[in-house]
């Protein structure tokens, strides 16, 4: 299920196509949390991130990585910022590319195969239980 009706059409307009490089956007955001926003913000899987923050006029970026002690400021302190910066990148998927798309919008199946095998990379299952242990996420 996807909340994308509730967000304005003109975040879509800017929405760069499945698989190719992220435009910050914030459109992703908008529309589900990852499970790093609902584990911190205690929230379901969809509607808009608290988290989602302006940088410029058309552009948005996570607020765990850009500034992780306004959200979370005594882990901040305890684990370091840039360590929950780098963490968090991890567990958004920064530099994966755009992978959210909306019902009906065609899917990059290379992309998505490719993606795939990068998750399951040993590399990156290990950055991500480090990453999730940063943050006290169990699952």
């Amino acid at each position: 299920m996807e909340r994308a009706d509730l967000v304005p059409d003109e975040a879509y307009k800017r929405k760069p196509k499945h698989g190719t490089p992220c435009n910050s956007c914030g459109w992703c955001c908008m529309v589900t949390r990852c499970i790093l926003a609902q584990h911190v913000f205690n929230l379901s899987e969809f509607g808009p991130c608290p988290a989602l923050t302006q940088t410029s006029a058309t552009t948005y970026g996570c607020g765990l990585v850009v500034d992780p002690r306004k959200y979370v400021p005594a882990r901040a302190a305890s684990k370091g910022v840039a360590a929950l910066r780098q963490a968090a990148a991890v567990l958004i998927g920064a530099g994966n590319g755009c992978d959210a798309g909306r019902q009906g919008e065609w899917r990059d199946r290379v992309y998505d195969a490719a993606l795939e095998v990068r998750l399951r990379s040993a590399a990156h299952v290990k950055a991500r239980r480090r990453a999730k242990l940063l943050w006290g996420l169990s699952k």
